[in-house]
C-alpha cells in the first residue's frame, strides 16, 4: 500500500481565514443551555449547574483546572451512566445549533463532561488556549474521559486551533476513541485537511469499524482515496482476507478508473441475490459517476442511501 508522507494535521483548513473561536461563543452559550436543560431532566441537574458556575468564574487562583479535572472525574458517579436518550424535539434543537449532531451513542455522564469542557472554556481567550486545554485533558484524563473528549469536537469551534489535537484521534489506535472523533461526528468533514481525511476513513478499516457513520463520504471522497482503497483491497486478496464490503460504495464515491474497473470486476464476478451483491447494487446506485451507476438496476426514489448501509451492516444480526 502506498504511504502517504504529508503530515495530514499542517495542510491548510478551510475556514482558517474567519475567526471561529468568536464566533463561537454565542453558540457555546446555546450548547450550554442545551445541556443544562438535558440533564437536569435525568439526572441531578443542581450538581452539574454549580460545578459548570464554579469553573466559568474560576480565577487563577482556583486552579481551574485542578477543579475540571475533579468534575470530570466524579460526573459518572453523580449523574449516572445511563443513556442521553435526547428526544426527537431535543435532537431538532440540536441540529439547529448544529447540523449533523449525533448523539444517538451518548450517556448522561458523556454529555455532562462535555459541557463540563465547555463551560471551562468559557474563561480562554481563543482557540489556542482551548487547544491546549484539549490537550491537558487528553494526556491526563483516562480512556472514557478522552473519548467523552472527542464526541465533544462535534459541539466545539471549526477552529483550526484544534487541528493537532484531531490528528491525534486520527492516529489513535484505541478504537472507542478514534470511534468517538470519526463516526456521527459533523466535525471532521467540516474541518480535516484531506490527506488527514483520508487517513481517517483508511483507518476506519483496520480497526474494523463501519463507514457509514462517517458523515461526509460522498462529498469527500476523492481520487486519493480510491487510490488508497485500491491498495489496500489487493493487499487484502492476496493474503487471502475479505474487507469491509462498504470499500466499494467509496470506490463507487471516488473518481478514478482503476477503482471503477475493479468494482466491475467484482461485480461482474459475483453471484446475484448475496449480500455481496446488495452491497454492490447499492454502492452503484449512490455513485455520481454514469457509468458505475449504470451497473445496478434503479432502485425506489428518495433513498437514504446511509441508511441503508446501516441496514446491511446489520444484515443477519
Amino acid at each position: 500500500m502506498r504511504s502517504n508522507t504529508q503530515d495530514p494535521t499542517l495542510a491548510p483548513a478551510a475556514l482558517s481565514v474567519s475567526d471561529a473561536w468568536s464566533a463561537w461563543q454565542p453558540r457555546m452559550r446555546a450548547w450550554l443551555e442545551l445541556l443544562q436543560g438535558w440533564l437536569s431532566a435525568r439526572a441531578d441537574g443542581d450538581w452539574y449547574a454549580r460545578q459548570c458556575q464554579d469553573l466559568a468564574h474560576a480565577t487563577a487562583g482556583d486552579r481551574p483546572l485542578n477543579l475540571l479535572f475533579k468534575a470530570l472525574g466524579i460526573a459518572p458517579r453523580k449523574l449516572g451512566k445511563q443513556d442521553l436518550a435526547l428526544s426527537d424535539a431535543e435532537q431538532r434543537q440540536a441540529r439547529a445549533l448544529q447540523p449533523g449532531f449525533d448523539a444517538s451513542r451518548w450517556s448522561v455522564d458523556q454529555a455532562a463532561r462535555v459541557g463540563l469542557i465547555l463551560a471551562a472554556a468559557g474563561n480562554l481567550p481563543d482557540g489556542a488556549a482551548f487547544a491546549a486545554l484539549l490537550d491537558e485533558l487528553a494526556n491526563q484524563g483516562d480512556i472514557q474521559e478522552q473519548i467523552a473528549l472527542y464526541q465533544g469536537f462535534a459541539l466545539y469551534p471549526q477552529d483550526p486551533a484544534l487541528l493537532a489535537r484531531a490528528g491525534e484521534a486520527v492516529r489513535s489506535g484505541i478504537r472507542p476513541v478514534f470511534a468517538a472523533f470519526a463516526l456521527r461526528d459533523p466535525w471532521p468533514q467540516a474541518m480535516l485537511p484531506q490527506a488527514a481525511w483520508n487517513q481517517m476513513v483508511v483507518k476506519t478499516f483496520f480497526l474494523d469499524l463501519p463507514l457509514w457513520p462517517i458523515q461526509g463520504l460522498a462529498d469527500r471522497a476523492d481520487q486519493d482515496l480510491g487510490e488508497i482503497l485500491c491498495d489496500l483491497a489487493a493487499e487484502r486478496a492476496a493474503a487471502g482476507r475479505g474487507v469491509n464490503l462498504e470499500i466499494w460504495r467509496l470506490l463507487a464515491l471516488c473518481p478514478g478508473e482503476r477503482g471503477h474497473a475493479l468494482l466491475r470486476r467484482h461485480y461482474a464476478d459475483t453471484r446475484p441475490g448475496t449480500h455481496e451483491m446488495y452491497a454492490l447494487q447499492l454502492a452503484a446506485r449512490e455513485s455520481p459517476h454514469a457509468d458505475i451507476r449504470a451497473l445496478a438496476p434503479a432502485g425506489l426514489p428518495g433513498i437514504e442511501f446511509s441508511d441503508e448501509w446501516e441496514r446491511l451492516a446489520h444484515w443477519g444480526e
